[in-house]
């Protein structure tokens, strides 16, 4: 015969029974993946004018991909190559899936193991039966509960600046690859023209040498200019294809799209006056750097789980139970089961010791981070400004006067006052500032890209430095063949 509980044991129970709902209420961490992606996208869709999505169904990526195909259906724009990279990217999708599985991760260890209940079930002299049921939790994770809370909001805040970083990144990058494919193709067909006169103009010399009407020379020299013209066209086309599919990539398009994607012309006009210096306060375009954010928030996060180790380390698990033990003959026993390691052998000396010092590289981390973002908000500003007057030399005086140049020759040519060598040297010296405008307005707006990503703390790729030769130093090359 089951023997009854007795009314104080049942008064216990009622009297825990709301403390338990508390604690289970409070070991049950919500996930946050919807929410981590709504932030993320508060951050970003200022910046880039589209809202994240994960797609998790065939439907919802037919739907980016028919997005893609409409902005695909005219020249893309920098805007439109931004939107569909965070439009379609599988790249970008497989980032926001792994944020959200990281972030689930991060929920996972801020809740409450499951308690465990044990059952034991032994038969004693006589035919009798002896039932022990037991139900335990993890003392010491209930007790760091609220640490562990908070560093999984500090952990959910970094990867929330993480994707961030990322999209934004991503954003940069595209714009990027946009410039330099635009650029390419606007370099390519200008060289076309270039080669398309030049070969013109040598097979009328030679027709002219066979006549007597021109020397051997002069030929020569239009044949050697036709054929610096075709090399350079052959390096202008691997260029561009390169450039292309660069952009192609980064805006993760399938083989059907590369074939449909076609960009403008040329490049957007630079604007007419200069970039305007840079005076917001140094502390306030840091703090709206993400990556110094990132840092600050990883600083915050290691030394929240250092102060857990510190805690822990000595004893990382006690076990809190309560037993209740039933036989055939004798009464219901009750009792607490407690269940601890003994701190003989590890002490737990090295995991406070490694916690520490990953504190202070976190914190050192931070410190360099801000450092360095200042060092680039500086360059990036003198860099934009310097490429604007770059390409402002280029527009209002190189290429003019080198067209001037070539217009006066052309003259004296026809005039007989020169010869056939001053001509093509002209003609050089024109091509190559027309190359180098092109180049100079390219190397503007890849500067004006790196100035915004520097502003957001992002990276844009591989360093960029404007590297393109003035059609200045080109003409004394010409000039002394």
């Amino acid at each position: 015969m089951w023997n009854q509980p007795q009314a104080p044991a049942r008064l216990r129970a009622l009297r825990l029974a709301p403390l338990a709902a508390a604690a289970l209420l409070t070991a049950c961490a919500p996930l946050q993946t919807r929410q981590s992606l709504q932030a993320t996208n508060a951050i970003t869709q200022p910046h880039t004018k589209v809202s994240l999505q994960l797609q998790r169904s065939d439907a919802q990526r037919q739907h980016a991909q028919t997005q893609i195909d409409a902005l695909l259906a005219k020249p893309l724009s920098a805007d439109d190559a931004v939107r569909a990279a965070l439009l379609g990217s599988p790249a970008l999708q497989a980032l926001i899936a792994q944020a959200q599985a990281d972030s689930a991760t991060s929920t996972q260890s801020a809740r409450l193991a499951n308690p465990v209940f044990g059952f034991e079930r032994l038969l004693i002299g006589g035919g009798g039966v002896e039932i022990t049921r037991s139900l335990s939790v993890g003392l010491l994770d209930l007790l760091t509960l609220p640490t562990r809370s908070r560093i999984n909001t500090a952990q959910q805040e970094q990867l929330r600046l993480r994707l961030a970083s990322e999209v934004l990144r991503v954003a940069a990058l595209a714009r990027r690859d946009w410039v330099q494919a635009v650029a390419a193709q606007q370099t390519l067909a200008y060289d076309r023209d270039v080669v398309d006169a030049a070969q013109a103009t040598a097979t009328l010399a030679a027709r002219m040498q066979q006549a007597g009407n021109f020397t051997k020379l002069d030929a020569a020299q239009q044949g050697l200019f036709a054929a610096d013209s075709q090399l350079r066209l052959n390096r202008a086309e691997r260029t561009a294809t390169q450039s292309r599919e660069a952009l192609v990539r980064t805006l993760g398009l399938s083989a059907a799209q590369s074939a449909r994607l076609t960009l403008p012309a040329q490049l957007s006009a630079v604007p007419q006056q200069p970039p305007p210096a840079t005076r917001l306060p140094l502390q306030a375009a840091l703090d709206a750097r993400l990556d110094v954010q990132l840092a600050r928030a990883s600083y915050t996060a290691t030394a929240q789980d250092a102060g857990l180790t510190r805690n822990t380390s000595l004893i990382e698990h006690v076990e809190l139970g309560g037993v209740r033990k039933t036989s055939s003959d004798a009464a219901p026993q009750n009792g607490v089961d407690l269940s601890l390691p003994l701190p003989l052998f590890d002490l737990g000396d090295a995991r406070r010791s490694a916690s520490a010092l990953r504190v202070l590289a976190a914190r050192n981390r931070a410190v360099a981070t801000a450092r360095s973002a200042a060092s680039q908000l500086r360059e990036a500003d003198a860099l934009r400004r310097s490429a604007w007057l770059q390409q402002q030399l280029s527009q209002t005086q190189i290429v003019p006067l080198a067209q001037t140049v070539l217009d006066e020759s052309q003259l004296r040519y026809n005039g007989m006052l020169i010869g056939t060598f001053q001509l093509v040297a002209a003609a050089q010296t024109q091509a190559q500032a027309v190359r180098a405008a092109i180049a100079a307005q390219r190397d503007y707006w890849l500067a004006d890209a790196t100035w915004q990503a520097a502003q957001l703390g992002v990276e844009a790729g591989a360093d960029w430095r404007p590297d393109a030769p003035s059609a200045s130093a080109a003409a004394p090359a010409a000039a002394g063949h």
